[in-house]
C-alpha cells in the first residue's frame, strides 16, 4: 500500500541510533530519498531494501511489510 507510513522502519533506524541522514549515507542515497520510503511515498529496489535491512539489522517483512509477499 502506498502513502502509508512504514513506522517499524522508522523504528528500527532510531532503535540503531541512526539519524536519517546516517542511514542515507550508510546506504548510499539521499536524506529525501529516506524520507520518502519512512512516510511509504515511495518503495526501495530490492537492492536497497536489503542494504537498508542488513544496516539495521532487521527483514524486508519487518521493514517494508506492506511491499514484500509473505
Amino acid at each position: 500500500m502506498r502513502g502509508q507510513k512504514r513506522d517499524s522502519l522508522r523504528e528500527a533506524r532510531k532503535a540503531k541510533g541512526l539519524t536519517q541522514l546516517e542511514l542515507a549515507q550508510l546506504v548510499g542515497v539521499t536524506l529525501e530519498h529516506i524520507k520518502s520510503l519512512e512516510y511509504g511515498r515511495v518503495n526501495p529496489s530490492t537492492q536497497l531494501m536489503f542494504k537498508i535491512c542488513n544496516a539495521l539489522g532487521s527483514t524486508p517483512q519487518n521493514l517494508f511489510a506492506d511491499v514484500v509477499c509473505a
